[in-house]
Order: structure tokens, then C-alpha cells, then sequence
């Protein structure tokens, strides 16, 4: 009776550990920016209409270093990218600056609670239909955290985590706040900051157009 009792909750474990992995896999291409050196373009492949990607620090990738991309030969590598929502797993090789390979996801759920803690809903409009494990995929690539919020929300940013995922994507962030304050240009609302990044504004053009006036 006790063995058949360890069997089932040796199952049970089984099945818990086995719902806690990620069917979020595909393959990755990067490459080395030579204008910028240690950033990297870095694109994920999920399907044949599922594809993304995003400018990083090499410094942000766990186990890759400047000499494996920049080999002469091909050279196998093994990386992560972890962040609070998840983390990424790379293999594949790199050879002068150019690598591919396949990756897999695994989400980290409890950042789930850690969002409606700070009372931000787990809802990403701009990606309707995902499931929860997709919605951590896209907070990873782009590095939505906890401390990335709370900074923004004590800017006066209470906003949506589409909204906070659309800042981190088009990098609006303190700093950016901190320009246009200087500047003269206080309580931007959330919205506007987007748009005025996505027109390519920064601190410079603002002055140039301060200069005109």
C-alpha cells in the first residue's frame, strides 16, 4: 500500500513538473551589429507567420561571448536569455558574427501574481488569442519587469502592461521622461511618449526644434 502511495504522488510530481514546461519552441538567426560593438540582433521563428525579434547586449546572454560569434569556423554554442518573465534557452553555432539555431521557453508563472500585485492586469491587447505562456514570451524578449513598472508608475505611468510592453519595444523610459521634462515638456501622457519614439524623437531633436522657434 505505501509503495503504491509513492507511486502516486511520484506520478502526481510527474505530471506538475510536466505542466510547468512550455511548448514555446522555434529557431533563432542572429546577428553581430559591427556599427555597435556588443549588440546583436537576435530573431525568433515560431512558425511560418510567427516571426519577431529585437537589438540586445551580448552581455545580456548567458554563455555567449564576443570570441565564439566572431569564430573563424562554425562553433557550437549553448546560451540563455533570463529575465523575470522567463527564460530563454539557445543552441545552435555562430561563425563571424552570423548564428542560428533552435530555441525553447520557459515561463516563469509566478511573475503573473507579481503583475497584479502591482495591480497591472495579465492582458497584452495588442497580442489577443495568446495564452499565458505566449503573454510571458513577449514580456521576456522585451524585458517587461517588475522594476521597469514600479519606476514608471512612480513617474505617475499607471498603465496597462500593453502600454508598458509598447514602451520597453520603442524605448521609452526614465531616462526619455527625464529629456523632455528638461526640455520643457512635463506629464507627456503614456500614448504620446510612444508615438513621439516611434518618430524616431530624442533629446537632440527636440533641441533642434527649440532652436527654430
Amino acid at each position: 500500500m505505501r509503495k503504491l502511495t509513492l507511486l502516486a504522488v511520484a506520478l502526481s510530481a510527474g505530471l506538475a513538473g510536466a505542466a510547468l514546461a512550455s511548448d514555446i519552441h522555434g529557431a533563432w538567426t542572429a546577428n553581430a551589429d559591427r556599427e555597435r560593438p556588443g549588440r546583436m540582433y537576435l530573431g525568433y521563428t515560431r512558425n511560418r507567420w510567427n516571426h519577431n525579434g529585437d537589438t540586445l547586449n551580448v552581455a545580456d546572454l548567458s554563455g555567449l561571448t564576443s570570441a565564439q560569434i566572431d569564430s573563424e569556423s562554425s562553433t557550437p554554442v549553448q546560451f540563455q536569455l533570463a529575465r523575470e518573465a522567463g527564460t530563454i534557452s539557445f543552441e545552435g553555432t555562430f561563425k563571424r558574427g552570423d548564428g542560428a539555431g533552435q530555441y525553447s521557453f520557459q515561463p516563469n508563472r509566478a511573475f503573473i501574481d507579481t503583475l497584479r500585485g502591482l495591480g497591472v492586469d495579465f492582458v497584452l491587447r495588442r497580442y489577443g488569442g495568446q495564452d499565458d505562456d505566449d503573454t510571458l514570451f513577449q514580456l521576456t524578449m522585451q524585458d517587461v519587469s517588475s522594476s521597469f513598472i514600479r519606476t514608471m508608475q512612480a513617474l505617475g505611468y499607471r498603465e496597462t502592461l500593453t502600454t508598458y510592453h509598447e514602451m520597453r519595444i520603442f524605448g521609452v523610459n526614465p531616462r526619455f521622461i527625464q529629456d523632455l521634462k528638461d526640455a520643457g515638456y512635463e506629464n507627456v501622457p503614456a500614448r504620446k511618449l510612444v508615438a513621439l519614439r516611434i518618430a524616431g524623437v530624442d533629446l537632440n531633436f527636440i533641441r533642434k526644434m527649440n532652436d527654430i522657434k
